[in-house]
């Protein structure tokens, strides 16, 4: 009787396995976004300008595990429908990272807009900074990087996202 009990026990538990790695596949793709540059600049005090040298990347965790590359104006298009969800209803964290001297610096933002300057050629953010944050003595950054919050809108009814990737 004990042999019959394990074996059921064991088939009663590998069903659930078997649900709970179904429902994490079936989980909607969340996508990070890293905007990097050589410079970027402060033009004021909720402005940051940041040439687009390289598309921005995006990419996926698991068990999506995909990535994309989007021009200035499909990432700046993120913040351009103020319903449902986008980054205009539901404004990303990030962290901006520089380098100043020897030492990377960071600080915390929420990017509340965005949008493509000079043919592409730029981005320009509006962000909010964390109280206290300190950027330094200057407004130009060097080596300055963007690691922006997952998200998962702009999905197609599928559950698919909107971005285009390799092999699509």
């Amino acid at each position: 009787m004990k042999p019959l009990m394990a074996i059921s026990t064991a088939f009663i538990m590998s069903l659930f396995v078997a649900s709970s790695a179904g429902a994490e596949d079936a989980k909607p793709a969340e996508w990070l976004f890293v905007h990097t540059a050589e410079t970027a600049e402060m033009t004021s005090p909720t402005t940051l300008v940041m040439p687009v040298e390289r598309d921005i990347f995006a990419f996926t965790d698991r068990p999506n595990r995909r990535h994309a590359y989007l021009t200035a104006e499909q990432f700046a298009g993120l913040w351009a429908d103020g319903k449902g969800d986008s980054f205009k209803a539901d404004p990303p964290n990030a962290v901006l990272t520089w380098v100043l001297g020897d030492t990377v610096r960071e600080a915390e933002v929420v990017i509340t807009g965005a949008a493509a300057a000079s043919g592409g050629k730029n981005l320009v953010y509006r962000v909010k900074f964390e109280v206290g944050t300190d950027l330094g003595p200057s407004n130009f950054f060097k080596n300055a990087s963007l690691f922006m919050d997952p998200s998962n809108f702009g999905l197609r009814p599928d559950g698919e996202a909107n971005i285009s990737t390799p092999g699509d």
